[in-house]
Order: C-alpha cells, then sequence, then structure tokens
C-alpha cells in the first residue's frame, strides 16, 4: 500500500479539479487509431475540463443526480426517458435532484452537431465540457442526496474526498486497460455505469466514519486510513471515468459521420489485435471477485485461476468469443466446489494473440 504525504490547502481547488483535468488527458489515449487528430487538441481539452465548473450559464444541476432519490432506481422501474420522469414527478423535483445523465447525452450531441456541421474551432471546448460531466457522473458523493455528508454527521465528506484526497494520489494511479466503444443507448449505458458505481458512496461514508474517529482534526492519519480504504474504488471509479469518456467521445464522432478538420487526413481503420485482461475488483477478495476482460476482435479464448505451483484450480471461459467486454465473478472454490485457502493466485488469459496474467490475494 503506497502511503503519501497530504498537503491539506484551506481553498481546495475543487473530482476536483485536479480529477477532471486527469480524466479529460487521460482518454484521449483509449480512442480508436481512426480518431488520433484528437491528440493534437490535448492540451485544449485537458486545460479547459473545469470550464463548466466556472462558467455562470451551465445549470448547476447538470453536474449531479441525488439517484437515491429515486426509489425506482433501486426496483429497475426509473425512467431514463427525461420527459418520463418530469411526468412521473415534476420539473422541479428532476432538476433540483440533478440532471448529469442528461447533460452527457447533450453534450454528446452538441459534439456530433457541431463535427457534422464542420465547427471545428466550437468543437473542442464541447469535447472538454463533455468531459466534466462524465466525470462528475462517476464521483460517487455526486450521486447521492447526502453530497456533502451532511445526514449522516460526515459534514465536508465531498470536498474531502474528491479533492484533497483523490488529488494526492493521482500522479500514482495506475491507468486502467481496455478500448474506447460506441454507445447503442447512451442513456441507457450511462445508467448502467451509474449502477456500478453509486455503491461506493456507502464505502466512502464508512471509511469517513472510522478515519474521523481516529483523528477529528483531519490530518495525515485520517486521509492515509481513508487512501487505505479506499484506494480501490477510487482507482476503479476513475477507469470507468477515462474507458467511459472516451467511449462517449468515440461515439458522438461516429454519430456525427466520422468527420475529420480540414488538413487531416483520414486514418484507415486499423483492426485491432490486442486483449486486455483488467485487474479483479476487488482484490484482496472475500467471498468473491470480479474479472473483466475485453477482445477487440474475435478469438479463441481461454481463462483459468492457477495456484503458485502453476496448476488450474479453475476454468471459466472457453472457446470462440465475438468481441466486446466480459466478466465473471469467482467465487473462491475450485472446479470441486471447495474453497481455495488464504493466499495468492493468478488468473491467466489466453487468446489467439498471447497471454496476459493478473495476480489476485484470497482472504478467508
Amino acid at each position: 500500500m503506497l502511503i503519501l504525504p497530504i498537503v491539506i490547502s484551506a481553498a481546495p481547488t475543487r473530482w476536483g479539479w485536479g480529477s477532471h483535468r486527469y480524466i479529460n488527458d487521460h482518454a484521449l489515449d483509449y480512442l480508436p487509431t481512426e480518431m488520433s487528430f484528437f491528440q493534437d487538441q490535448r492540451t485544449f481539452i485537458r486545460e479547459h475540463a473545469v470550464d463548466p465548473d466556472q462558467s455562470d450559464n451551465r445549470p448547476g444541476y447538470w453536474h449531479y443526480i441525488d439517484i437515491d432519490y429515486y426509489p425506482e432506481f433501486f426496483n429497475g422501474t426509473l425512467p431514463t426517458d427525461l420527459n418520463a420522469l418530469i411526468n412521473l414527478y415534476n420539473s422541479y423535483t428532476v432538476t433540483n435532484n440533478g440532471t448529469v445523465p442528461w447533460a452527457i447525452t447533450t453534450e454528446m450531441d452538441s459534439v456530433s452537431a457541431l463535427m457534422a456541421a464542420g465547427n471545428w474551432t466550437i468543437v473542442w471546448q464541447a469535447v472538454a465540457d463533455l468531459g466534466h460531466y462524465v466525470a462528475d457522473s462517476h464521483q460517487p458523493m455526486h450521486l447521492t442526496e447526502n453530497y456533502n455528508g451532511q445526514m449522516t454527521g460526515n459534514d465536508d465528506i465531498h470536498s474531502r474526498y474528491e479533492t484533497t484526497l483523490t488529488n494526492a494520489h493521482l500522479d500514482y494511479l495506475a491507468l486502467p486497460v481496455g478500448i474506447a466503444e460506441y454507445w447503442e443507448n447512451p442513456i441507457d449505458t450511462i445508467f448502467q455505469y451509474i449502477d456500478k458505481v453509486y455503491p461506493y458512496v456507502g464505502l466512502v461514508l464508512a471509511a469517513d466514519d472510522v478515519a474521523s474517529a481516529q483523528n477529528p482534526s483531519y490530518g495525515s492519519v485520517y486521509y492515509n486510513l481513508m487512501w487505505d480504504a479506499l484506494d480501490s474504488i477510487t482507482t476503479d471509479a476513475i477507469h470507468r471515468s477515462i474507458l467511459d469518456l472516451a467511449s462517449a467521445w468515440y461515439t458522438a464522432w461516429v454519430n456525427a459521420g466520422n468527420p475529420y478538420p480540414p488538413g487531416v487526413g483520414i486514418v484507415s481503420e486499423i483492426q485491432p489485435t490486442k486483449f486486455f485482461l483488467n485487474q479483479n475488483f476487488p482484490n484482496p477478495f472475500n467471498p468473491g471477485t470480479t474479472i473483466r476482460y475485453v477482445l477487440a476482435r474475435p478469438s479463441d479464448v481461454n481463462l483459468v485461476i492457477l495456484n503458485l505451483k502453476g496448476q488450474v484450480i479453475r476454468s471459466f471461459a472457453s472457446g470462440k468469443q465475438p468481441k466486446g467486454e466480459y466478466s465473471l465473478d469467482w467465487d473462491g472454490r475450485d472446479n470441486s466446489g471447495r474453497l481455495v485457502n488464504t493466499g495468492l493466485y493468478f488468473a491467466r488469459l489466453t487468446t489467439s494473440g498471447g497471454s496476459q496474467v493478473i495476480k489476485m490475494t484470497y482472504l478467508k
């Protein structure tokens, strides 16, 4: 576990601004080859990632959604159409509880329209703004009525978590593994990843309870305890932000008709040959963990769990699979259904393009 000194600012830069710039910057590296012209605008896209926080003409409710205000979210009946949600509640209630999912689709449509019309001098601001809202929708405390801990005695947790804690570790985070994907239905995809990130709200609040009890003045002991508890979920949320932002840009560009700025030569699409095995989450784990992998093209696949002797103890995916993203859960049991012993294990993904291995720790 990497423990870093925390520099506590009296006026935090506010997905603090460091995270917004980090996500916009790194998402560029997950675009397909034919979108390499985005790299020419890296500095602009990175530095203007924070503009929506500084603009008076952008509504504040675009930055969040109090998803736990809606009981329908938890039983799977929440409308993803904005007008349908307004009809179910009312305009005041919906805007008061935030509309970040629809802010994202609005910005995606704006990027597409500007690209299709050839308004490239304006495109890049819209591209940067889109990144801001995608990042906001992956910040757990932007997904809850209890956004600042005001309902549970975790006052000011929003800034402590998203700025002071996260900014101190950005330079030490590993980057995600994956590729941009086309979103057939953006609003449904957005709600799907919100469903994945929302459970982190409770973990942030629980970690704050423990850390603040040990260090009520919120000094370095507090922040070290917080990072020890939250490094995995924070890294996962930022990784999702990067990959989902790349996918949002890619989707907007495809929907615009795959246009290129003046003077930029068309880059022929190169059929990717890569495959990616993501680090399992959680890790260490008990009782179970999720393993995700991405195939950039159809491939023969074999995924197994190995012990320290290199012996296969659990077999999973095998055979031909189409390109796409896959996930599976391992419950810590071998092929005979017996729980394995505490210790280090390996997941090995073998495809037509080679093999990748990750280390996993099971704790009883």
